[in-house]
């Protein structure tokens, strides 16, 4: 299944070993059941959030750094996204919804459902991290 990923299941997942968002992003890493598509504004917004939420208390810059280069070697990339500017409430998920539309993705994965409400119109599921592997069954 194509997907995009909200920033806040990387947050979650990394947090904690338990849970939908870290066995979500270990399947990723894996190739098991997904593909992750990227652009450069989704990854800046991973690191940018990712060191705010993380460093120091739980991880070094540099593991944030490692673990988003293992992310992007895991995934699809995308040069050139188009802009629909602006589309949600919160101006930092539109990056996300941008994603979405460009890769043609069957879902986004978020822990904020309603920050994402135009996509299910436009063909896209939104689902939690629990959801997403219930779906699959995995």
């Amino acid at each position: 299944m194509n997907i995009v990923v909200d920033t806040n299941v990387l947050v979650a997942g990394l947090r904690s070993r338990n849970g939908a968002s870290n066995a979500l992003l270990h399947k990723i890493r894996d190739g098991k059941g997904f593909v992750l598509h990227l652009s450069t504004a989704a990854v800046l917004e991973y690191e940018e959030v990712l060191v705010r939420e993380l460093v120091p208390s739980l991880f070094a810059s540099r593991d944030i750094l490692w673990f988003l280069d293992d992310l992007i070697a895991a995934s699809v990339r995308h040069a050139s996204i188009r802009r629909f500017r602006p589309i949600s409430s919160d101006p930092d998920d539109d990056c996300m919804i941008e994603l979405a539309l460009t890769a043609d993705v069957q879902a986004l994965v978020t822990h904020n459902k309603p920050h994402f409400k135009e996509l299910p119109a436009r063909g896209i599921k939104v689902l939690t991290p629990a959801e997403i592997l219930r779906t699959l069954k995995l």
